[in-house]
């Protein structure tokens, strides 16, 4: 079932014109589409933000495991603030280090705004390639409000799968800059506490 058209994410449980379940020419036809971005200035040319915030996960997994990283996030406001979801036209693209330093095109996310605002509530929650979102998620730091999202890793693959938020091939710092990065943060902390810890008074001797 080839992908055609937008679709409004308020009926996308009823009866989402999106195949069931996602199949490689589906994909193909995506990667041709939005190949056309992975030069971040083309990107920024329709619309997308550009960013220097590379979002990586902040801890580990139960057995210590990295969870990965999801880049830095190009978004499309305009795209953003519309109610509907195109397949073709992402909210937000995602751009990984090169080896090089330049950034590099590895995969999408489609963005949707909760329409009560509520994440107590779930019966908005839009649905594309037979994957349903993931959220509903809290405001963010950057201004987002309660929202769902589903990540697609079109162009790098994620060994944890292709609609998994975090990928462990991707790094925003190399493992020894972020043990340093970790080690800093932490020396950090520990002088600020010694520094609000209250000083004991010299003894005035009689």
């Amino acid at each position: 079932m080839a992908l055609t058209g937008s679709i409004p994410t308020a009926s996308a449980h009823a009866n989402p014109p999106v195949p069931a379940v996602v199949q490689d020419d589906d994909l193909d036809q995506l990667r041709i589409a939005l190949q056309r971005f992975r030069d971040p200035k083309v990107a920024e040319r329709h619309g997308y933000e550009r960013t220097d915030v590379c979002s990586q996960a902040a801890h580990t997994g139960p057995g210590g495991e990295y969870l990965g990283a999801m880049g830095y996030h190009y978004v499309n406001k305009k795209l953003a603030a519309d109610p509907t979801i195109d397949p073709f036209k992402p909210e937000i693209l995602l751009y990984v280090p090169g080896k090089d330093g330049r950034r590099v095109l590895a995969g999408v996310e489609y963005l949707r705004y909760d329409s009560d605002g509520l994440i107590s509530t779930t019966d908005d929650r839009p649905r594309l390639f037979g994957k349903d979102f993931d959220g509903p998620f809290a405001p963010t730091s950057s201004g987002q409000p309660v929202h769902y999202s589903l990540h697609v890793w079109l162009f790098e693959h994620n060994p944890k799968g292709l609609f998994e938020p975090w990928n462990p091939r991707v790094r925003c710092t190399p493992p020894a800059d972020a043990a340093k990065l970790r080690k800093g943060v932490k020396n950090a902390q520990k002088d600020a506490r010694k520094a609000q810890a209250p000083k004991s008074r010299p003894r005035v001797r009689s």
